[in-house]
């Protein structure tokens, strides 16, 4: 099985070096985890479920139907149009979960571990045909809900203090799933024949790339 974390692209630096540390970052306080954890998502599945959860604590603060726990988190995400905004570029990291206890479930995963920089990959979309890349996890995730269906998508983890029931949880999530899908179709449906394939590279070699990047944009 292997795990996906999202990250911004300033954070990758400091990943390069010291991998994935426990703490308590801006995401995880937006969902209301207060733990000191290294966080992640199990498969495609857990990926989407937690997006769309992000998606929907972000709207409900929008709309003024819920409050953050943070209020400085609050107040940044109130000057956002849309999640992407306040989340900023990034990009999902995949690693291989043997030997990894997930201590909570398949959508927040969480562990104590330091996950070191070797064994981490940026995700990207490769198109051999027109020999172009992208990495932005907002189109990523898009990719991954291309190949994912809702009903595929079903609630598992530990019975840690707390756990919801199981069948009431995948009923919920597939719910939130569904209308999250016909409300963004057109986006998700670009990728069913893209021509794009998931790929990884390391975190440095991306680094690399990111950087070349960067400057190609910065010349006149």
């Amino acid at each position: 099985m292997y795990y996906y974390h999202m990250t911004s692209l300033d954070n990758l630096g400091s990943i390069a070096v010291q991998g994935l540390l426990p703490k308590n970052g801006k995401n995880s306080k937006l969902i209301g985890d207060e733990k000191a954890k290294v966080f992640f998502s199990e498969g495609f599945e857990g990926a989407i479920a937690l997006f769309i959860d992000f998606d929907t604590v972000f709207c409900q603060i929008k709309k003024g139907q819920l409050e953050a726990n943070d209020k400085s988190i609050e107040d940044e995400l109130l000057k956002s149009k849309k999640l992407s905004d306040y989340l900023g570029e990034g990009v999902y990291l995949q690693f291989d979960g043997t030997g990894i206890k997930n201590e909570r479930n398949f959508e927040n995963g969480c562990t104590d571990m330091t996950i070191p920089p070797e064994m981490l990959s940026v995700c990207i979309l490769r198109n051999e045909n027109c020999n172009s890349i992208i990495f932005s996890r907002f189109e990523i995730i898009k990719y991954m809900m291309a190949k994912i269906q809702p009903e595929q998508i079903k609630y598992y983890g530990t019975n840690y203090e707390g756990a919801p029931n199981f069948a009431k949880a995948t009923a919920r999530i597939q719910e939130k799933v569904k209308k999250y899908y016909q409300e963004h179709q057109a986006e998700i449906k670009k990728y069913f024949n893209s021509g794009y394939e998931l790929d990884f590279i390391g975190v440095n070699n991306f680094i690399e790339l990111w950087d070349v990047e960067k400057s190609c944009q910065d010349k006149p």
